[in-house]
């Protein structure tokens, strides 16, 4: 519990240096890698295999591999703290949460564009989506 209370912070502080940097800090990034490696292995010794562990990274690997394919449409920091957050929250629910965050932030676009506060062309940090997604499943998940 004490892994997903530290990273739904990390989450919360990445999402409001997104907003005002639109970037993503790579000292929080460093700290998110410590803190998902150390739950990674601490739950190796509890109730996970590696199996488990590996499949958990899925979601951040198949997000860095969009960010490639995509020239960055996706930022590297996105993919990087979505990978973190597979051994912490696990497979399930970091899809779960990715899914929220992505509908969040297509209805934000939306009504962005609807009312003409922004144009095509314009990008949106993705990480205070992605925090509200994963603040939903910790609250409707029972996590």
């Amino acid at each position: 519990m004490i892994f997903i209370i530290l990273m739904m912070l990390i989450l919360v502080i990445s999402a409001v240096y997104d907003i005002k940097n639109k970037s993503v800090s790579v000292k929080i990034l460093v700290i998110a890698g410590c803190i998902s490696c150390i739950c990674g292995i601490c739950q190796l010794f509890y109730d996970s295999t590696i199996y488990m562990e590996i499949c958990s990274l899925l979601p951040g690997a198949f997000m860095l591999a969009l960010s490639y394919l995509t020239k960055e449409q996706i930022g590297y920091g996105d993919g990087l703290m979505i990978l973190f957050l597979g051994p912490v929250f696990g497979l399930i629910n970091v899809l779960i949460g990715l899914c929220a965050g992505l509908v969040i932030s297509a209805f934000v676009s939306a009504g962005l564009l609807m009312f003409k506060k922004a144009g095509k062309k314009e990008s949106l940090p993705f990480l205070p989506f992605l925090t509200a997604g994963m603040g939903a499943v910790c609250v409707f998940c029972s996590i």
